[in-house]
């Protein structure tokens, strides 16, 4: 941020939140956030975090004030969120709608969490993850949540997503002839839908805090939809989100069975790795098209930026994940 935003900021900080701000005000731009922009601001006294949209934000993302409202009702829920505590819509002095959080402690980086050499440890990380992802997934539908999140048609829910797909590469105007064939599998092989809960969107490691060996917060909310439970563990699970660790399926961090206990455990649902097939595949078709996606983008903007620029180079391995997964399919 510049002086001028800086300044703008410190008077909101005294004016609305009543914080007393001094001369040795942190404000530095987090690593991440390729889809939104996360700002740490730190004094003697707090430490919050400003979330305000990226020049490269993607359409299936919610805006600002939708994952500001979400966030309050699951923070009243008793979900590990960060707590929202303020809102400003554009235009301001961001040119950007944006909300301001509390910072939760602990570590999210993905490849520290998965080269953790303590294995009693991992277990624990492991565990709690599967604990707190299926505490989301018993959020109960409230006429609040829906107001903002509505419930989608269970019956329609995957066709839709897909043709969603469809659309997005089509848009693209690229030829992309192992997403097109995927696609198309899974048009061919739906699963069926036993109930629609609330799901995260963006499950990961890498957006799940961890603090003294248990989850201290769960990050990036801007997916967040109605959908089936295995979306999430499909996310949470797929190759792409294990840093390299591929013999941990559970984020790379630990085992599917601890984790799928865990989240057995309290919401009551098990569901075999064996039932992940089709949500690997959707998990990888879905990354690889946000990836492109994202690098057209950067054709697009002021500043160029490198980290978007270079995210079309995973495709490949994406890809690759596709086929070996569907291997055994066709």
């Amino acid at each position: 941020m510049d002086t001028y935003r800086i300044n703008q900021l410190k008077a909101l900080l005294e004016q609305q939140l009543n914080l007393k701000v001094t001369d040795r005000l942190k404000v530095v731009k987090m690593s991440g956030g390729a889809i939104q922009e996360n700002w740490l601001i730190q004094d003697d006294s707090f430490a919050l975090v400003l979330r305000k949209n990226s020049e490269a934000s993607v359409s299936v993302s919610s805006d600002r004030e939708q994952e500001y409202r979400l966030l309050s009702r699951l923070h009243q829920l008793g979900i590990k969120v960060p707590e929202p505590i303020y809102f400003n819509q554009a235009p301001n002095f961001l040119n950007s709608d944006f909300f301001i959080m509390q910072k939760i402690n602990g570590m999210a980086e993905g490849h520290k969490l998965v080269r953790l050499a303590d294995v009693d440890i991992r277990k624990n990380i492991t565990q709690d993850i599967g604990k707190s992802l299926a505490s989301i997934h018993k959020v109960p539908l409230d006429d609040e949540l829906t107001a903002f999140l509505p419930k989608p048609n269970k019956d329609n829910y995957l066709a839709d997503k897909i043709q969603s797909f469809k659309e997005h590469l089509d848009s693209l105007q690229a030829t992309n002839p192992i997403l097109e064939y995927a696609i198309d599998w899974m048009a061919d092989n739906l699963p069926s839908i036993d109930e629609l809960v609330l799901v995260h969107g963006d499950f990961r490691t890498g957006n799940i805090m961890i603090e003294n060996d248990h989850v201290s917060g769960i990050l990036d909310w801007e997916f967040t939809q109605w959908g089936d439970r295995r979306e999430d563990i499909g996310w949470f699970t797929a190759k792409c989100w294990r840093f390299g660790q591929d013999k941990n399926v559970a984020g790379g961090i630990g085992s599917y069975e601890d984790f799928s206990q865990a989240h057995t455990d309290v919401c009551g649902i098990h569901v075999p790795e064996a039932e992940l097939t089709f949500w690997h595949v959707l998990s990888h078709v879905r990354w690889a098209i946000i990836a492109i996606q994202q690098s057209k983008r950067n054709e697009d903007m002021e500043i160029p930026s490198l980290e978007l620029a270079l995210t079309e180079f995973m495709v490949p391995k994406l890809e690759k994940n596709i086929l070996d997964i569907l291997g055994s399919e066709v």
